[in-house]
């Protein structure tokens, strides 16, 4: 028996709670994982996996066991990964999840830089919002912006990106210019809903040197920040977002600074990954790259750095 493969055979069916999801995965055959889970069993001499007809459930010697195996496959897959000349080019292919309009905006554009500098390395971008499925959709590792999700992640800072206060010449034109942060509670505001609280995300400025939250609300609020730059664009109301994705209707015109007298506060982002897999240098190498990004999209963007 193959003791590595029936690990890693074990531990995607226990990740995915489902031996036909994991066969997928992992380009077999359902009754292929299947017997091989089962081999592994009789191989130690104990059950790990609890099956019914509708579901799988780890036995206690299961958990003890899929913890082990983690730490197993992913010390073999960093030593595969390391093992050779210190010069050796990264490889493999990478899956990220990166919010949709970071992935448009930013990412994209300078991904050429990246790949041209490592030509092993192929990326998969997931360019979504929300929390995300790191076992459930394969994914290696995520592009966090603001609060952190409860989930078992180390979360490497890469820098903070700034905020900015907009709302278009026609709603200014008709409900006038608020003039310190207070007055938004008079103003109609687009509040953009969290997908990990599922609460409107606080506005965030900076007042003699302190970063303050500041509640706002407004008749319509969005979860996605494309639709509320259309509303806000249309006269909706105020809007406060990452400046990469106002940046371009500012330019244009059709929205417009507003609270110049306030500085914006920032959002913190992050690059995540599962706590139990270890980092392969495909994934250094482009934590790396999106650390210097960072500068060089702030400096595009024509905004002062976070402090």
């Amino acid at each position: 028996m193959d003791q590595l493969k029936a690990m890693k055979v074990f531990q995607r069916v226990a990740e995915r709670g489902s031996l036909t999801a994991a066969s997928l995965d992992l380009g077999l055959s359902r009754g292929g994982a299947s017997t091989i889970v089962t081999e592994l069993e009789k191989y130690l001499g104990v059950q790990l996996i609890e099956r019914t007809t509708r579901s799988l459930r780890l036995t206690e010697d299961g958990h003890y066991y899929l913890e082990k195996a983690r730490a197993i496959t992913e010390a073999v897959a960093n030593l595969e990964d390391e093992v050779g000349s210190a010069e050796r080019q990264p490889r493999g292919r990478l899956r990220v999840q990166i919010p949709a309009g970071l992935a448009a905006l930013a990412v994209a554009p300078a991904l050429p830089e990246f790949l041209a500098a490592y030509p092993q390395v192929d990326l998969e971008i997931l360019s979504r919002d929300g929390v995300p499925d790191f076992v459930g959709d394969q994914i290696d590792a995520a592009i966090l912006i603001g609060a952190l999700p409860a989930l078992d992640i180390v979360a490497r800072p890469l820098g903070r990106i700034p905020l900015m206060t907009v709302a278009s010449p026609h709603y200014l034109a008709k409900h006038g210019t608020p003039a310190s942060a207070e007055a938004l509670s008079r103003h109609q505001c687009i509040p953009i809903i969290s997908s990990i609280s599922g609460r409107a995300v606080p506005w965030r400025f900076r007042v003699e040197g302190e970063e303050v939250s500041v509640p706002v609300t407004g008749r319509v609020a969005f979860e996605t920040a494309a639709a509320a730059v259309i509303a806000a664009r249309r006269g909706a109301g105020i809007l406060q977002l990452a400046s990469y994705l106002v940046f371009n209707e500012v330019r244009a015109g059709t929205l417009v600074p507003v609270l110049d007298t306030i500085r914006p506060g920032s959002s913190e982002m992050f690059l995540a990954h599962p706590r139990h897999r270890l980092k392969p240098k495909k994934l250094k190498v482009f934590e790396k790259f999106l650390v210097e990004l960072n500068p060089k999209t702030r400096e595009k963007w024509g905004v002062r750095q976070a402090e």
